[in-house]
């Protein structure tokens, strides 16, 4: 067999490139389709992730002034009513590297003051963010995928039952699932 008649028989790898130059594999609907939706609902939630950490800019600048006049997570009972050391992971912020002598009382009422406004100004914000995302697109592709995976699947595998196996229906998205997932912060309650 020549050169010219194995290049004929051989499959070109070439002609199996798009015209970007990636590799065309075809791909079933089904897998398309569920690789689809999880794009889309995994970019709705680095979507909220971005958008909170940016909105919590405030809250971080309040944690770290009441770092700076209290000694420890425990040193709170002159300005809160309860501890507030669970703030700190859940506004993502860093760590507080605490002061080694407390602030005056006033001083430190009045950063408590600050910080409970702060985080009060953040949920509010946060839930109208979260209120005013357009969420139609995601809840569409989480409806179709719900209707028409499983049949796609049937139509590969040739049987209804194998295409049914370990299906599970999405749970489409709503402003209250996101801001479960994505949490407004618990109002720390000032010592009056």
């Amino acid at each position: 067999m020549s050169e010219s008649e194995a290049d004929q028989t051989e499959p070109n790898l070439a002609s199996a490139l798009d015209e970007n130059g990636l590799l065309a594999l075809d791909v079933p609907a089904f897998v398309r389709r569920g690789q689809d939706v999880e794009f889309l609902i995994s970019s709705l939630h680095e979507r909220c992730r971005r958008h909170r950490l940016a909105r919590l800019d405030m809250v971080h600048v309040r944690l770290r002034q009441w770092a700076k006049v209290a000694t420890g997570p425990g040193d709170w009972a002159d300005a809160f009513l309860g501890p507030i050391d669970g703030l700190w992971p859940l506004a993502e912020a860093e760590s507080p590297a605490w002061s080694r002598r407390p602030g005056s009382p006033r001083q430190r009422r009045a950063i408590a003051r600050d910080l409970v406004a702060s985080v009060e100004r953040f949920n509010e914000r946060w839930a109208a963010f979260v209120a005013r995302l357009d969420i139609d697109l995601v809840n569409t592709a989480i409806e179709h995928y719900n209707a028409y995976y499983v049949i796609e699947k049937e139509c590969v595998l040739g049987s209804a039952r194998l295409a049914a196996m370990f299906f599970t229906p999405l749970v489409k998205v709503s402003a209250a699932s996101l801001l479960a997932d994505h949490p407004p912060l618990p109002v720390p309650e000032p010592n009056a």
